[in-house]
C-alpha cells in the first residue's frame, strides 16, 4: 500500500513543474496521450507481449557469465574473492532464482494495470493542473505589482 502513495508523489512532482510553466495549453491534449498510453497500458495483448519479453531478458541475465568478473574480484583482493568455477552464471550461484523470469512475467500484467490506472488519473487531473498554473501565475504577478520600489 505504501508504493501507491509513492508512486503519485513521484507523478505529481513530474507533473507539477512543466504545468505550472505552461504559457498555454498545448496544442495535443495531454489527456487525450495520457488516455492512449493508458489503454495501451491496460491492452492484453501488449501485457502478453511485455511478459513474455521480461520473461526472456530475465532468462537470459540468469545465464550471465560472471566467472570473469569473480575471477576479478579474487584478483582485486589478492585471492580472498569468492570460490567460483571460471565457466559460473549467476543462475548457478543463486538456483533459488531459477523461477524468477517466471515470477517477473506474472506480475507485469499487474504492474502494467496500476500504471494505466495512474495515467488515467494524471489525465484527468491535468485540467485541475492547469487552473492550478492559472491561478499561481495570477497570483504570482499580483505579488510581483505590489513589491516595493514599484
Amino acid at each position: 500500500m505504501r508504493a501507491f502513495p509513492a508512486a503519485a508523489a513521484a507523478m505529481l512532482a513530474f507533473a507539477m513543474p512543466s504545468v505550472a510553466q505552461a504559457e498555454e495549453p498545448p496544442v495535443e491534449a495531454p489527456e487525450a496521450e495520457l488516455a492512449e498510453l493508458s489503454n495501451k497500458l491496460a491492452d492484453p495483448n501488449i501485457q502478453a507481449h511485455a511478459a513474455a519479453m521480461v520473461q526472456v531478458l530475465m532468462g537470459h541475465m540468469l545465464d550471465l557469465e560472471i566467472g570473469p568478473f569473480v575471477d576479478a574480484i579474487d584478483r582485486a583482493t589478492d585471492g580472498s574473492g569468492p570460490d567460483v568455477p571460471s565457466d559460473a552464471r549467476l543462475r548457478d550461484l543463486a538456483p533459488e532464482v531459477e523461477d524468477m523470469s517466471e515470477e517477473f512475467a506474472d506480475r507485469v500484467p499487474e504492474a502494467m494495470n496500476s500504471m494505466s490506472a495512474m495515467a488515467d488519473g494524471m489525465g484527468q487531473m491535468i485540467p485541475s493542473f492547469l487552473e492550478l498554473a492559472d491561478r499561481m501565475r495570477q497570483a504570482m504577478e499580483q505579488v510581483h505589482e505590489t513589491e516595493p520600489g514599484r
